[in-house]
This record gives structure tokens, C-alpha cells and sequence, in this order.
């Protein structure tokens, strides 16, 4: 029998920087390594110590990617931690500006980063020489989800519109009806993308473990829940997602910590688990693309991860532009809350375009905050990429060196792991003299 390493550094078209290895012995796996490289960011510890409001704005640098995520999940439990309550309206628009964020990540990984792979080139420059019309129509869109995100939280990047119980600044009627024309295209594209990706082939590839979303039985939710799992149907209420439920370790050879549900059950978030999950949720042209794809549910292979964010564009969209008419018809008022601040603890369950997305804060009665806790979809994940690449690797054990390379690239790709979101950990030893 032949023995192989493969040893893949860097993963390429992924955020940050992350490295796998994989030894095997004939079609035997002996050891899989997800190496988070990157140096730790101890976000948690910036927090402590600051002023609630400060830490808003500190957690989103968390990532400039996934940076309204961070921002919309750390005024949410920041909010419940201090006691207030927004309103409806303030509520809305933040799933706008977060659906401004799901749209430009999303297309940015199934137009620039995955779609390459399925036509067989080594990145979206070299693949738009062959296909120019596809490569514009996917900037385009960025462009559009990234003035959604200026828009709602006045830049593209690190929203500075979003306070505790409110905006700063709501959108016109004019700047709303200019934003609604964008969406429609983005619709338009969107479907395009559906089109383009119904005939591509996905590696054959399934591994039923259980699978994590957030969850409230009457909607699609991206921004507040419980917790559910696909196999167990076990309902976890949010504030309880460290008790009897995740568990985090630490392993010498990541900065990212690895968990599991109970200290041993490998679990997975994702896109693909959200529609397993609320499927029944999604609007009904999401729905059409299901049927279009043949996607069959509950889905247990990772590389449909990509058919399912083209299945959240659509259902993005939709309620991004349902919203926007509502507002259109009625103009948004300035409801900004006022209150006073409590000593307390809040946190909140949140679904980043990732996965599943965990904040949790004290804070005492003067607003500081004293413990702050948070578990990115990329640290709930990394466990389950290594569990992947044990049980794909054998598959792939008569193909070239090359060929095997580029489908563990794919698998890891196909989590878009959010690299440098997950690198909150790191082990000292203390050695006497």
C-alpha cells in the first residue's frame, strides 16, 4: 500500500489563511489536520472593560467580511443585556442591512470563488476570458449588495448607522425606490446564476452527521432564535448554547477552537443546514429553485452548500425587496428608544452567511462590560471539515495526486470557511527552569 501527505497550504479562495493535511495509507486515513494558522484575535478580551456601545462597533472588526453579522449580533445582546427592546421597525430594517451583507457574500463565493472550480479553471480571472457576460454580472451584483449595505449601515464595510435601539439615519423614499430597481436586477441575476448552476456537476459525496441552525418555527431567521438539529430535533433555547449543548477544545495545531454538541457529536452550520432545516420558510421562487436544482431534503453532502446559497439569494432578495415596498408605501420614522441601563446578561443566537454565529456578554449596571463570549460558524465547523476530509479522502484514493488536491481544495471551499473569524484560541505552556 501507498503512503501519501497531503498537505495543502494555503487553502486558496477562502478568507484568511488555513492549511489541511491529510495522511493516508492506501485508502486508509491516519491523520487529518485543519490548521488554522492564522496568529489568535482575542476580540473577547478587547471587549471587557468597555462601554457596551464601544464593543458594537469593536466586534465587527471581528471581520470585514462577515463585519454586519458581528455588529447585529453584538447590539442584540448588548441590547438584552441592558434591557432594550427595539422595535419592529428598527428590527426590519436590520434584517435589510443583514441581507445586504448575505448577498455579497454569497455571490462573492458562488460567482468568484466556487463557480471556477465546477468550469475547470484556477480562479475567476483566468475563467473571464471564456465566460466575460457570467464574470460582469457577478461584480455587478456585489456592486448591488454592497450599496444595499452603505444604504442601511452607511458604508459598506463596518456599519456606522446601527445604535443600541436604533439607526442613526433611515433611508428616503427616493434613495429606497433607486435601492428596489437594484434588487429586481439582482433577482434577475440571480435566477441567471440558478440557471448556470443547474447543470454543474457536484462531487457525489454525503456524511450524515447533525446539522445546527437557528430556528423559530414561522420563519426564515437570520438575526434571532432558538437552536435546532436536523437529526435529533432537539430544540436548545439560545441562552443555553454552552449548557449540555456546545462544547469548545483546544488543539496544539489551530488557533481556532474546535466544538462538538455534548463533547462528542460532530456537528455542522451552514447555508445548506439552514434550508434543510427552515426550508419550509423560504419564499416561494427560493422554493422553485429546490425543484430546479432536484435537490433532495434533508441534504447530507457539503458541495450542495453551493446550490443552497443560490437558494438563499433568491429568498434574500425577495424579502429584502418585500421590505423595501413597505417602506416605499410608508416612510420610516425615527423610533429610536431611549432607556436606562441595567446590570445583566444578554445573548443572542444569529445566522452569519456562514452558519451559525454565537454572542453573549455581562454587563454590570454602569454598562461595561465584564465577560464577552462568541463562536463564529468557522470554529463550529472546523471539526466537521476534518470528519469530511477522513471520509472523502478514501474516495478519491485512485485519482492523480492533483486531482486529489484540488477536491480536498473544493471540500474546504465548499464550507467558505471564514478563516480569520475563527482564531480566538491559543494554548500556553509554562515551562519551570
Amino acid at each position: 500500500m501507498t503512503k501519501k501527505t497531503y498537505h495543502i497550504e494555503h487553502i486558496c479562495r477562502v478568507e484568511g489563511h488555513g492549511n489541511l493535511l491529510v495522511e493516508m495509507d492506501g485508502e486508509t486515513v491516519k491523520k487529518v489536520e485543519m490548521q488554522v494558522v492564522e496568529g489568535a484575535r482575542f476580540f473577547e478580551g478587547f471587549a471587557v472593560g468597555r462601554k457596551y456601545d464601544e464593543a458594537i462597533n469593536i466586534m465587527s472588526r471581528i471581520c470585514a467580511i462577515c463585519s454586519v453579522s458581528h455588529q447585529l449580533s453584538a447590539v442584540s445582546a448588548l441590547e438584552r443585556s441592558v434591557g432594550i427592546k427595539p422595535s419592529d421597525q428598527v428590527q426590519e430594517f436590520r434584517v435589510l442591512l443583514d441581507h445586504g451583507e448575505n448577498l455579497q457574500s454569497h455571490i462573492l463565493h458562488v460567482g468568484m470563488l466556487a463557480l471556477p472550480d465546477f468550469l475547470g479553471y484556477d480562479g475567476a480571472i483566468q475563467m473571464a476570458t471564456d465566460y466575460p457576460n457570467e464574470v460582469k454580472l457577478v461584480l455587478r451584483m456585489k456592486r448591488i449588495a454592497n450599496d444595499l449595505q452603505a444604504l442601511i449601515g452607511g458604508r459598506e464595510i463596518h456599519p456606522v448607522n446601527i445604535k443600541p435601539g436604533g439607526f442613526g439615519l433611515y433611508p428616503t423614499t427616493h434613495q429606497l425606490e433607486e435601492m428596489k430597481k437594484k434588487l429586481l436586477e439582482f433577482k434577475d441575476g440571480t435566477q441567471v446564476l440558478a440557471d448556470l448552476y443547474t447543470f454543474l456537476e457536484m462531487p457525489q459525496y454525503e456524511n450524515k452527521t447533525e446539522q445546527v441552525a437557528v430556528y423559530d418555527g414561522k420563519s426564515y431567521p437570520f438575526l434571532e432564535g432558538d437552536l435546532k438539529c436536523l437529526l435529533s430535533g432537539k430544540v436548545q433555547p439560545a441562552d443555553d448554547y454552552k449548557k449540555d449543548f456546545i462544547v469548545e477544545d483546544v488543539r496544539a495545531y489551530s488557533t481556532a477552537k474546535f466544538s462538538t454538541l455534548n463533547g462528542d457529536v460532530v456537528y455542522y452550520v451552514s447555508p445548506l443546514a439552514r434550508v434543510n432545516i427552515n426550508h419550509d420558510f423560504l419564499s416561494d421562487d427560493a422554493k422553485a429553485l429546490i425543484i430546479q436544482f432536484g435537490l433532495k431534503l434533508p441534504s447530507f453532502n457539503p458541495f450542495a452548500n453551493n446550490l443552497a446559497r443560490v437558494i438563499e439569494l433568491m429568498h434574500c432578495v425577495d424579502e429584502a425587496i418585500a421590505i423595501v415596498d413597505k417602506y416605499i408605501e410608508t416612510p420610516p420614522k425615527d423610533d429610536n428608544k431611549k432607556f436606562k441601563i441595567r446590570a445583566g446578561t444578554g445573548t443572542i443566537a444569529t445566522e452569519a452567511p456562514r452558519g451559525l454565529l454565537n454572542h453573549s456578554y455581562d454587563v454590570n449596571h454602569e454598562g461595561v462590560i465584564l465577560r464577552a463570549d462568541v463562536i463564529t460558524p468557522t470554529a463550529h465547523n472546523v471539526n466537521k471539515i476534518e470528519d469530511d476530509a477522513k471520509k472523502f479522502a478514501p474516495l478519491l484514493a485512485d485519482k492523480k495526486d492533483e486531482e486529489i488536491e484540488l477536491f480536498l481544495n473544493m471540500l474546504v471551499r465548499s464550507y467558505d470557511p471564514c478563516i480569520s473569524c475563527s482564531a480566538h484560541a491559543m494554548q500556553v505552556t509554562f515551562k519551570r527552569t
